[in-house]
């Protein structure tokens, strides 16, 4: 991410010289290269403090999307006032330069910032659908996936092949299985993040972000509108996928053998 933003910004400042940039001193030739360069150097150094010590001291591992807004606000904040302190007049009129340099971080910082989330968004993805690849080849084995609730404490354990679908409501699971040709229920008070975690080499594949699915039970899939959907076996309902997770199954389904 650091990589791509100081890339892409220097790039962009360069040229399409946004706001007039360009303008806002009298250089030209190589020093206002390097002067336009510096603005994205500065995002790339603060992030660098941001990503790699100042997480390090708060001991932040991983975000939520909560989390990770108050993260960003914090680094667009601390990239202005290091604009301020290279390029404006910190004992002058703070307030204004402050709101101004506050203006043009958010905006100039918007686009990179965006495009390396996306490329490292994509990488995830490609990432995932490799992971899937190498579960799904392996051959089906009749062992037993073992459950546990929020504590960690073993509830029950099922067949692998029996496994339905896993569907999350508030704070609890619902497991769906086959007992003697009939579909079961069992309620488990944990996440779905969580537990997709304890299956992830079993052929059991996030679809929603309230379900999960037995790659092995599904009998069918279909594009209703842009929205995939599964029929899984002995399953009259639809299972929705999410427009998450159809890069996932349509990159999947493409290496199946087509008839």
């Amino acid at each position: 991410m650091i990589l791509v933003c100081l890339v892409f910004s220097v790039l962009y400042i360069n040229v399409f010289v946004p706001f007039n940039i360009n303008r806002w001193f009298s250089d030209s030739g190589f020093i206002q290269f390097l002067r336009l360069s510096s603005y994205g150097l500065v995002v790339s150094l603060v992030l660098l403090f941001t990503q790699f010590p100042l997480r390090k001291l708060f001991k932040v591992k991983a975000f939520s999307i909560k989390s990770y807004a108050l993260w960003l606000l914090i680094e667009i904040l601390l990239i202005s006032l290091v604009y301020i302190f290279l390029y404006g007049n910190p004992v002058g009129n703070f307030s204004n330069d402050f709101i101004f340099s506050l203006k043009y971080t958010l905006l100039g910082i918007l686009l990179p910032y965006l495009f390396s989330l996306f490329i490292i968004y994509y990488k995830n993805q490609r990432a995932e659908i490799r992971t899937l690849k190498d579960q799904l080849g392996s051959p089906v084995k009749k062992e037993m996936l073992v459950f546990k609730d929020e504590y960690d404490r073993i509830k029950f354990s099922l067949r692998t092949q029996d496994v339905l679908f896993l569907e999350s409501t508030d704070n609890y699971i619902t497991v769906y299985y086959l007992a003697e040709e009939k579909i079961q229920r069992k309620l488990l008070r944990n996440s779905l993040k969580r537990v997709e975690e304890m299956l992830a080499k079993n052929r059991i594949v996030r679809c929603h972000r309230s379900f999960i699915v037995n790659w092995t039970q599904i009998e069918m899939v279909q594009l209703n509108g842009k929205r995939l959907q599964l029929k899984l076996s002995h399953y009259d309902k639809i299972i929705p996928v999410s427009e998450k997770y159809s890069p996932l199954f349509l990159d999947l389904l493409s290496q199946q053998e087509v008839i």
